[in-house]
Order: structure tokens, then C-alpha cells, then sequence
């Protein structure tokens, strides 16, 4: 993966905010738009569409980039590993966890993983910050599942674990990913999304038969859905990142973190009349604030 040479990073300005948020309420939106394909298609339908259309435009892309495909086998099972860890897995579990929870309490879930990502990289240490802030995110997390599920059993805390397992494949999609060097962002990106589709669009027509399902649709709002989610949630603001990341760095775009539960939350509520209780709004509080202690790097 290439870097940025420090030099080249600019203060953002009004146009970066503004993509900032852009991207933000893109991937928010993709939890209800999750919901909208989920009525004609099944989860590992979900996963392998929006990972199958993404890797179409971001190969188109790098190829257009005068890109070139790595041939290492060892830069090639870390990039399958990636794919796995950041698509193929939390792809398919968020749409499996949201056929059971609002599209709005799975965007707060998924907050949760900025915080478990501390525990998968040893580029930083852990200090009071980061433990008292991963404990109000967790705090956080059982204010957002709330006490029915619990009461419940295992089986009523299924989609929000997957959810949250989710969160925590990302978080070591992350540390996997730091073992891949020579290859450009875009090209990482393709690669991906690539192996993801070999992982994934298989097990879609043993599974679930997906054109089928397009073909006996009675609306074609779950098929714009799932290509609205491969185009744009998985494709283009891939594109946005690398020009954010180029433009203002790794750390400004981070900040993307904060805003996709809060977008979540809004498309569920105007989008699909989804009621969010004040535990649920709570329990979001919790985990930014616990997401913004655990930024604190200054020590005493």
C-alpha cells in the first residue's frame, strides 16, 4: 500500500468537510438501504451483489489508473484475507443481524468498532484513555441492545452479536491489512473487493439463487437497492476516501466514525418510521464520547 509523504497534506478545508460529511451519510444510509434489498434478497445475496458491483467499478477504475495487478503470493493471501475480514464477512452479517434489529440500531452497533480496533493493532498503547473509552462504548452497547434481548437468551442476542461481530471482522481487516506494501490504495481496494466476489458470489447461487429472486421481485426497489449499494456505499466513496486521505490524511478521515451512526439513525427514522427509544440515543452517546476519550493521546 503506498503512503503519502506527510509534505503533501493539506489543513482541510470547506470542500473536505463537506466529503467529510458526504461520506458519512453514505455509509449511513447504507443500513436502511440494507433494509430495502433484504425484502426480495437474502443476506449472502446482499453481501455478493454489493461486493460483486464494487469490485467491477473499482478493477474498471484502477485499470483506467494504469494500474497493475500484484503477482506476489504473498501480498495476494493477505489481500484474501482482507477481502474476507472486510467484505465478505461483516457484508453478509450486517444484512443477517438488521433482518431482526432496526437499520438504526445496527448503524449504532457498528460504532462499536473504532474502539475494538485498539485491541487489534500494536501501534498503539493502550492507556487510561483508550480502556475508560472502550468501557463507555461498551456501557454504550448494552444500553442499545437493551434488557429484552438479554432476558431473552442467546437467540434474542444473535443479530446484535453479529452485528457486533461485524464491527470487530473490520477491526481486524485493519491489522491484516497493514502487511500489504507495494500496491496503491486503488489497487488494494480492487483486489478486495475481487477476492471478496470469489468468496461470496458462490455461495449466493447455491444458497439463495438470486436471479430468481430479481426475476419473481414484484418491485424493482430491492434491485436498485442492492445496486445503489455496490455503486455507491461500496464503490464510490472509496473513491472520496483516497482523495480525503490524499488531501487531509488518515487521521481527519477517521473522524467519518462519528457521523455514520448519527446518519444511520436519521435514514431509519425518515426513511422507514423507525422509532429510536432515548436508551438507544444514550447508548450512541456513550460510544462516541467513549470513541472520542480513547483519541486522547496526551499523557500525565
Amino acid at each position: 500500500m503506498t503512503t503519502q509523504k506527510a509534505t503533501s497534506m493539506q489543513a482541510p478545508d470547506l470542500l473536505a468537510y463537506v466529503l467529510l460529511f458526504a461520506q458519512g451519510a453514505i455509509f449511513g444510509s447504507s443500513f436502511f438501504i440494507i433494509k430495502v434489498a433484504l425484502e426480495d434478497f437474502g443476506p449472502i445475496t446482499v453481501a455478493a451483489g454489493r461486493i460483486a458491483l464494487g469490485a467491477l467499478m473499482m478493477v474498471a477504475y484502477a485499470l483506467y489508473k494504469g494500474e497493475r495487478f500484484p503477482r506476489d503470493s504473498k501480498v495476494l493471501m493477505w489481500l484474501a484475507l482482507v477481502g474476507l475480514t472486510n467484505c465478505a464477512i461483516p457484508f453478509f452479517l450486517i444484512p443477517w443481524g438488521e433482518q431482526h434489529l432496526e437499520s438504526g440500531q445496527a448503524a449504532i452497533l457498528m460504532a462499536i468498532g473504532p474502539l475494538i480496533a485498539h485491541f487489534t493493532t500494536t501501534d498503539e498503547r493502550m492507556n487510561r484513555f483508550k480502556a475508560a473509552g472502550f468501557l463507555l462504548g461498551f456501557i454504550g452497547v448494552l444500553f442499545v441492545i437493551g434488557i429484552q434481548p438479554v432476558v431473552s437468551g442467546i437467540g434474542g442476542l444473535l443479530p446484535q452479536l453479529a452485528i457486533l461481530m461485524a464491527a470487530t471482522s473490520y477491526a481486524v481487516a485493519g491489522a491484516f491489512a497493514k502487511h500489504i506494501h507495494g500496491i496503491s490504495s486503488v489497487m488494494m481496494t480492487a483486489c478486495v473487493l475481487t477476492f471478496a466476489s470469489i468468496m461470496t458470489v458462490p455461495i449466493s447461487f447455491m444458497l439463495e439463487s438470486p436471479i430468481e429472486a430479481a426475476l419473481q421481485s414484484h418491485s424493482n426497489k430491492a434491485l436498485l437497492a442492492l445496486v445503489w449499494l455496490g455503486i455507491v456505499p461500496t464503490g464510490f466513496t472509496f473513491l472520496i476516501r483516497f482523495f480525503l486521505i490524499k488531501k487531509a490524511g488518515y487521521t481527519f478521515v477517521s473522524q467519518v466514525g462519528y457521523l455514520v451512526p448519527i446518519f444511520g439513525v436519521l435514514f431509519g427514522m425518515v426513511m422507514l418510521n423507525e422509532v429510536i427509544t432515548l436508551t438507544m440515543l444514550g447508548g450512541m452517546a456513550l460510544i462516541l464520547t467513549g470513541l472520542a476519550i480513547s483519541r486522547i493521546t496526551k499523557h500525565y
